[in-house]
């Protein structure tokens, strides 16, 4: 078989991506990953092939221009009436104009190709457009939880031109299968879904595991990271990773600083408990971890599940939030609306918090059974066989445009 995957040029996106395209090629079959140009090397350091099409646009910059301001709001009437939800509307027409930049490439590269499937992540709005222009099944692959389900309302006044023009009966964001990398206890659920399970394998990039982190820490470790997308959109405010390391300073931990190294003039001063700063890949620091400190990114948070490590969150972008507050509700992590925030409040929560890690930590192995119980993505491809071969699933009543 032949999978086409497309995915928005940001590497959290793509990363999670990654294991089932490496599962794919390890049963015979063929992956091919379409993005933007510039953003083929990531693709291509994950070892799979990439596509190229359409010409880069700088969404982040225009992006980054609208929410520079961006406060996070903790009440709905204010939400739903705020101007940064109308920015989020705007958002999401900025990066349709990424599925327009590539859409014309793409389709003839696939016309071409001929791909059984298309599988594609919650913001590569390209991916159901072009396979049901195809006339074959496609796969919302999510990076965490899904907290873009609710997109799907608006997308054919979005993207209801682009559908027509590549000759798509409709647009379809949800695709036919959503593969769903939450264990139950931390999955949010959509009437509107149709979805299966998939196992997250955590993968963050190339990585080389670093000699300092070859020994068992003396003492309990925990790690403080901050992702890159506060960074790229100016949001400086938001990053409190360096209050986190002055109020951790007391207490008896190791502290790791797992951060880009745009961060690192942000820390100074360091307290003595402070191990390390910078760069180091999540899935190599964690399983030596006591917990993890960190603003809820996607790869973060299923990383961090994935370990069975408890999580101490402080969102700012409304996708962790969501994912903040599901990790609450697992009893497996505890988070802290960032406004307004003191560091005697922060310093309070911190210490409450490594003091209750016995029960945090029962409740995220809890979590990680649950996750070690999901489908592999080898599971899932055995699926896929049985489903494409039988014409059952997705493959039921399917007539390919190139057929």
């Amino acid at each position: 078989m032949r999978a086409l995957f497309i995915t928005w040029p940001w590497s959290s996106h793509f990363y999670p991506m990654a294991p089932l395209g490496w599962a794919l090629r390890a049963a015979g079959h063929e992956v091919m990953v379409a993005s933007q140009p510039s953003f083929a090397p990531t693709i291509t350091g994950a070892g799979l092939p990439a596509l190229p099409v359409g010409p880069d646009l700088d969404i982040v910059d225009q992006l980054s221009g609208m929410y520079r301001d961006w406060r996070p709001e903790n009440d709905r009437a204010t939400v739903e009436n705020s101007p940064h939800r109308r920015n989020g509307i705007v958002s999401l027409y900025r990066i349709a104009e990424s599925a327009e930049a590539m859409a014309e490439e793409a389709t003839e590269f696939a016309r071409q190709w001929r791909p059984d499937f298309v599988v594609f992540e919650p913001m590569a709005f390209l991916g159901p457009i072009l396979a049901d222009a195809l006339g074959v099944p496609s796969m919302r692959l999510l990076w965490a939880t899904d907290s873009a389900a609710k997109i799907a309302r608006i997308e054919d006044e979005m993207l209801g031109g682009l559908a027509q023009r590549v000759g798509a009966d409709r647009v379809n964001l949800l695709g036919d299968l959503t593969l769903d990398p939450c264990p139950p206890r931390l999955r949010r659920v959509h009437p509107k879904v149709n979805s299966t399970p998939m196992r997250y394998i955590p993968y963050n990039g190339p990585a080389e595991l670093p000699l300092w982190l070859r020994t068992p820490p003396s003492r309990p470790r925990i790690v403080v990271s901050w992702g890159g997308s506060l960074y790229k959109f100016g949001w400086n405010d938001g990053i409190l990773a360096p209050r986190v390391v002055r109020a951790l300073a007391d207490q008896d931990v190791e502290v790791v600083v797992a951060v880009h190294e745009q961060y690192r003039d942000m820390f100074t001063d360091l307290p003595a408990n402070v191990v390390h700063v910078g760069p180091v890949a999540l899935h190599l620091l964690l399983p030596s971890c006591a917990a993890i400190v960190h603003q809820g990114g996607a790869g973060t948070t299923m990383s961090a599940m994935s370990c069975g490590t408890p999580q101490f969150v402080v969102p700012w972008w409304p996708d962790a939030i969501v994912n903040a507050r599901q990790v609450e509700t697992t009893g497996s992590g505890h988070h802290l609306w960032p406004v307004g925030l003191e560091d005697a409040t922060l310093k309070e929560a911190l210490s409450q918090f490594v003091a209750d890690l016995p029960g945090y930590q029962k409740a995220a192995s809890r979590l990680q059974d649950e996750h070690l119980a999901l489908p592999s993505p080898a599971e899932v491809v055995a699926r896929i066989e049985r489903d494409s071969a039988a014409g059952t699933g997705m493959w039921a009543g399917r007539n390919p445009a190139f057929d």
